[in-house]
């Protein structure tokens, strides 16, 4: 035979399985009946359009462009593929943001080239350190 607070705790599995079971079959609408209000004094405006450059530097040197899935071996060919990139973006009116990702064993002088690089072009830029993982 099962106790007083057995029963009760039955009874709220089947009142809570019988809430979910409703929940899941209801249709749920996206339309809504509230209309939101709209602003008279402030403009809508988009927001800025902007191209994000990331720029890997590996340990010997050598850039990873394009998500990481191309390879530019010198810092010339380099410095054409950003100058590219920000005369197409100047072109079609979008900011262009650098960020810098270099490996923990990276030589300080090929991050520092490259963020003086885009201190020359006027390009914003962030630079992250991948750290040594414990491996």
């Amino acid at each position: 035979m099962m106790s007083q607070g057995g029963i009760v705790i039955r009874l709220i599995d089947v009142v809570l399985i019988l809430l979910f079971g409703f929940i899941s079959i209801s249709e749920i609408s996206s339309k809504s009946l509230v209309n939101l209000p709209k602003s008279s004094q402030t403009n809508y405006s988009l927001p800025d359009k902007e191209n994000l450059l990331i720029i890997g530097i590996m340990p010997d040197g050598q850039y990873l462009i394009e998500n990481e899935n191309e390879l530019i071996s010198n810092f010339d060919a380099l410095k054409f593929y950003i100058v590219t990139k920000n005369d197409e973006n100047i072109q079609n009116k979008i900011e262009t943001r650098v960020r810098i990702r270099s490996n923990w064993d990276t030589p300080i002088k090929h991050t520092l080239a490259l963020a003086n690089l885009c201190d020359f072009l006027a390009i914003p830029k962030g630079i992250d350190v991948i750290l040594k993982s414990d491996d």
